[in-house]
């Protein structure tokens, strides 16, 4: 409340500021105060690293009602897949390897990442794009960013900035599997005061590629800007409403050959008859807002001010129907699983019954950022800082219980509470030393403190403090050959805290702290880049990203889709990033190309599998460990093995013709080659390589009399290929005779699909 009532007093102190201005602002100077916004956080042309930088124009050219990650399929080591299989729906990504967990995301400079799972869930943000002016993906550490520690890769988001006139738009796209996505918006342009006005809202449906993979989401954007010679102040307001279908289960491989490639066994329940149904309601549903106040200001010709505050407020909750798949489907989970006694209905007594639950949880994160940026002559210098708390409660409630004499209705049968405190410095430059050699360097601190209460799901008391101090250099050199030629390296550090759910694991599991531990990574690259007036560039760059403690995925999910990790104490990842972009035929065709090759490995690798007594019971093995009930596991050495979900070989080649201005078509090709689900190198648990294309087109009508129309086609998958994206897998043993099952799961993504989109501006 406190740090609400600060916000507003800014706010207003701020607003008082917008009569004072009365003459048009400059465009160049509002230019350069919009680049001020994100600068602290991005990486330049001279900054030694690996970057891409992704333009609105080509944000608009893949926005047709898909996620983010579908958006950037095009950037170097990237990899993109949705669970829903036609990227509308829950929609992930990994990048050199690293899972979503390990990419840090800005918007505006202020961080996104949940800060108890460090990851960005893009269904919780639907329709970004349409709102957003550029991205930047850094891979590797990159540069000093706020939030999350970027151990893969981090992206930097910047939302459109006003327009110097007033302007409309709207937009329809429809396609495959019932996809219909709606989006309009307005602006005021700058005003001779300085005031800007814009706004937009969007709404998406659609059914999604697998059975319950519907989609009922809607965005809406609003800023309120101010301009002055020397300033900028702009008010945001963000508010995202997503309910869309659980299909994080996957389908396994025996459905997969039964039921075809769409099913999905959310929600699955057999009633007293043998007849098979599926519970309606089996969704994933959250509400978020997010509100930002920016503030940049040149101080002199030299000196730039950055500060900002932000504020996400969310809520979300699961729903789902509970049913043992051991019992045929009917008998559902146990009383005991709840804490609740045995119920008594019509003279029997059930130790069990079918029911609806609800996971729950509300959050509060709230941002301050402070940022000076310095540029005179050879020097270009930064310093900042940015404090955060979170706010998190998690709970669940049972809405519905088949066998119920006295349960309330309900139910809450858990709750427990996670604050988080965050603060970091960072301060980094460049500097030219001639005309070829600029050096750079970059040093971070971070300190979290983080505190959980409460019990969780499975009524185990979590309660726990834990603190960690980080501090994570980086130093560069950038060699200017020539006009076209420049060469890089660089050198950087990444740390970073465990995921709450690693934490909560780590409790259950007897070791405290000492079993789950912060991972170090050293990250190094040595790059090369061309550039050429006539439009033709090229790169390469090497890396070696050497980690201590690696978390990494063991291919398990929880109950509700968490990816499970594990420490890795010596693990590397190493490739060579390849990239070209030629003009053709005098610039009416354009092929643009990327890979990577890549060796992702890990040292001495000890895997551990549950125990369960045998084939037919199937009961939990449990031992004591610290006065703690734990359950016990079998352990196998397998020397060196792949990283899980890490492929060797990650390709794109895209070929553009523009015969004319206003119109265009593209044949996108994306290979990806053959994934491990766990890190056991087992190929019964693994995934093929797979190449897949899409192709797009548009046409854009400039002058008419509803002002300009453009109109564009989409092809997904082009040439039909039924492949699967992502998977999950997990082994049991039985300690009886030792033997061992797999469990499975695979997200088949969609088929050939169709999507067209219409756009009136004006």
């Amino acid at each position: 409340m406190k740090k609400a009532v600060i916000l507003a007093g800014l706010l207003a102190l701020n607003l008082s500021l917008f009569a004072q201005a009365d003459e048009q602002t400059d465009s160049l100077k509002n230019i350069h105060l919009e680049e001020v916004v994100v600068s602290s956080t991005r990486a330049g042309k001279n900054t030694p690293m690996a970057y891409s930088n992704v333009s609105q124009t080509e944000i608009r050219k893949e926005n047709a009602a898909r996620n983010i990650p579908a958006i950037l399929q095009g950037i170097p080591s990237l990899v993109f897949f949705s669970e829903d299989g036609s990227g509308v729906g829950n929609t992930s990504m990994r990048i050199r390897g690293t899972d979503a967990t390990r990419i840090n995301v800005t918007l505006n400079g202020m961080p996104l990442n949940n800060p108890e799972s460090q990851e960005v869930y893009w269904v919780n943000l639907p329709d970004l794009s349409s709102s957003l002016q550029s991205i930047q993906v850094q891979r590797g550490v990159g540069t000093s960013t706020n939030g999350a520690a970027a151990f893969g890769a981090s992206i930097s988001m910047k939302t459109a900035g006003a327009r110097s006139t007033a302007y409309g738009e709207a937009s329809t796209s429809a396609g495959s599997y019932h996809t219909f996505s709606s989006t309009i918006a307005a602006g005021s342009g700058i005003l001779k005061n300085g005031l800007s006005l814009d706004a937009r809202y969007s709404r998406n449906t659609g059914d999604g590629y697998i059975r319950n993979g519907f989609v009922d989401h809607s965005n809406l954007y609003a800023a309120l800007s101010h301009y002055t010679d020397n300033q900028l102040l702009r008010l945001s307001y963000i508010n995202g409403r997503q309910k869309t279908g659980i299909t994080w289960e996957g389908i396994s491989p025996e459905d997969l050959e039964k039921e075809g490639r769409r099913y999905n066994p959310a929600g699955k329940y057999i009633d007293e008859a043998d007849n098979v149904h599926y519970y309606d309601n089996e969704t994933d549903n959250y509400f978020s807002h997010i509100v930002q106040l920016l503030f940049t200001r040149d101080l002199n010709s030299h000196l730039s001010l950055n500060a900002n505050l932000s504020y996400n407020n969310g809520f979300g909750y699961y729903e789902n129907y509970r049913s043992d798949p051991y019992g045929g489907f009917k008998r559902g989970d146990k009383f005991s699983k709840y804490g609740l006694p045995d119920q008594t209905v019509n003279g029997v007594t059930y130790s069990r019954s079918p029911l609806i639950r609800q996971k729950l949880m509300r959050n509060d994160f709230y941002v301050a950022n402070l940022a000076f940026l310095y540029t005179k002559n050879a020097l270009d210098w930064s310093f900042g800082g940015m404090y955060s708390f979170y706010d998190g409660d998690h709970y669940g409630k049972l809405p519905w219980i088949k066998f119920n004499q006295n349960i309330p209705e309900d139910y809450e049968w858990y709750r427990n509470v996670g604050k988080k405190g965050e603060f970091n410095f960072f301060t980094k430059a460049e500097y030219r030393l001639n005309e070829k050699v600029s050096l750079f360097g970059d040093l971070q601190y971070r300190h979290i403190d983080y505190d959980f209460s409460g019990i969780d799901d499975d009524l185990a008391d979590i309660t726990s403090h834990f603190k960690y101090s980080f501090f994570n250099p980086k130093a560069g050199a950038s060699y200017r050959i020539d006009n076209r030629n420049n060469l890089y390296a660089s050198v950087a550090v990444g740390q970073r805290e465990p995921l709450r759910t690693d934490l909560k694991e780590s409790i259950k599991g007897g070791g405290g702290e000492e079993r789950i531990r912060p991972e170090k990574m050293i990250d190094y690259e040595l790059g090369y880049r061309f550039s050429h007036e006539n439009g033709v560039s090229l790169g390469a760059n090497i890396y070696y990203m050497d980690y201590k403690n690696q978390m990494v995925q063991t291919g398990k999910l929880n109950d509700v889709g968490y990816k499970l990790m594990e420490n890795v104490k010596d693990s590397y990842r190493t490739g060579v990033e390849l990239e070209a972009s030629v003009p053709l035929a005098n610039d009416k065709f354009r092929f643009d190309a990327n890979a990577t090759l890549s060796r992702n490995k890990i040292n001495n690798y000890t895997a551990y599998f549950d125990l369960y007594d045998n084939s037919n019971d199937w009961n939990e093995v449990y031992i004591e460990k610290n006065g703690k009930q734990v359950r016990k596991q079998t352990r196998k050495e397998l020397g060196t093995t792949h990283i899980s979900y890490s492929p060797n070989l990650v390709g794109m080649a895209s070929l553009t013709y523009q015969p004319l201005p206003a119109l265009y078509f593209n044949l996108l090709g994306k290979y990806v080659s053959k994934q491990y689900l766990d890190n056991t190198s087992d190929n019964a648990k693994s995934i093929d390589g797979y190449f897949v294309s899409n192709f797009s087109a548009g046409y854009t009508f400039k002058k008419t009399p509803l002002g300009s129309i453009a109109l564009q086609l989409f092809v997904n998958n082009l040439f039909n290929k039924e492949y699967i994206a992502n998977g999950w897998a997990s082994t049991e043993v039985f300690e009886e005779d030792g033997s061992s099952v797999n469990w499975i799961g695979y997200y088949p993504q969609a088929t050939r699909n169709y999507m067209a989109r219409l756009t009136v501006s004006f």
